[in-house]
């Protein structure tokens, strides 16, 4: 009989089980889709964190990119929050995450403008987007506008333009509505984020949105349920699917663990890790694009 400590004994089993999955989490190149700084809204046990120690955190669960939002952009206004995180990257953020061996980005907060207004984005048709610029989030619902066509055409334009994805919680619209948003624009990506309440009680509408349209990936940081992750792998593709973890809010562990856990194949894996993500970023030539050991327009498995 093995002893505690022998070959076959239950510690060696486990650290036998922990060296395999450090391997295969170092293999999966994690790009989070979901970062958030500031202090956040309706989570009282999570902390705000600044910029060099959320990075810090991100290093330390294998990350080595992320796309950096941030909460003012939802709570106070959209140009406060895309300002904050300008001022960010003028300030040399890319720099201090390369230190780390991360690349990151930005996603802003958008909304739709009238004709002649200031907009909290780059005038359609005319400026540029700044390089880090990863995509664009909406907050219909707590920022009072419908999630409509008719509404959001020059927006829409506008992300084609410069072929950025559009960010969405589901809970900020209805799945009528983003039925129809989804088919009236079927060239733009909308990545739909699982935040900030579980999305376990809409599992329904939302694989059902999946099989009609291709346009839509689903982020996972709040993909709970048995066998979500890898039913939607199963049925819709690995390709559909995008990797956060919307830390701090949530401990990134949770959604390193429903991948690692998902039975999918390890190819499958790297996909939605970050192959997903950076697809959609390479669309256009930025340095968010590119994460460290893949050369610019290389198609990362």
């Amino acid at each position: 009989m093995s002893g505690f400590g022998g070959e076959g004994s239950p510690q060696n089993r486990l650290d036998s089980m922990i060296r395999v999955r450090s391997d295969l989490l170092g293999r999966l190149s994690l790009f989070d889709a979901s970062v958030w700084l500031g202090e956040p809204e309706g989570f009282p046990l999570a902390r705000p964190m600044a910029l060099e120690e959320l990075l810090g955190v991100c290093r330390r669960y294998g990350l080595i990119g992320a796309l950096l939002s941030h909460w003012a952009g939802s709570t106070v206004a959209p140009q406060d929050g895309n300002r904050i995180l300008a001022e960010l990257f003028a300030g040399g953020a890319s720099a201090q995450a390369r230190k780390l061996g991360m690349e990151i980005g930005a996603v802003w907060t958008g909304v739709p403008v009238m004709a002649g207004e200031e907009g909290p984005l780059p005038a359609p048709g005319r400026d540029v987007p700044p390089p880090w610029l990863g995509g664009v989030r909406l907050f219909p619902r707590s920022h009072n506008f419908p999630l409509s066509p008719w509404l959001l055409e020059s927006l829409v334009e506008w992300l084609l333009a410069h072929r950025l994805p559009l960010f969405l919680w589901h809970e900020e619209t209805d799945w009528d509505s983003l039925h129809a948003m989804t088919g009236a624009f079927p060239e733009l990506p909308v990545i739909l984020e699982t935040q900030a309440r579980k999305i376990l009680y809409h599992i329904r509408p939302l694989f059902g949105l999946l099989a009609y349209r291709p346009n839509l990936y689903v982020e996972t940081s709040n993909l709970v349920g048995p066998d979500f992750l890898g039913y939607a792998v199963r049925h819709y593709g690995a390709g559909r699917l995008i990797f956060g973890s919307f830390l701090p809010q949530n401990d990134p562990l949770a959604s390193i663990g429903m991948l690692l856990d998902a039975g999918i194949a390890e190819s499958e894996m790297r996909r939605v890790a970050g192959g997903n993500l950076r697809r959609l970023l390479e669309r256009r030539p930025q340095e968010v694009s590119r994460t460290p050991g893949t050369p610019a327009g290389e198609e990362p498995t």
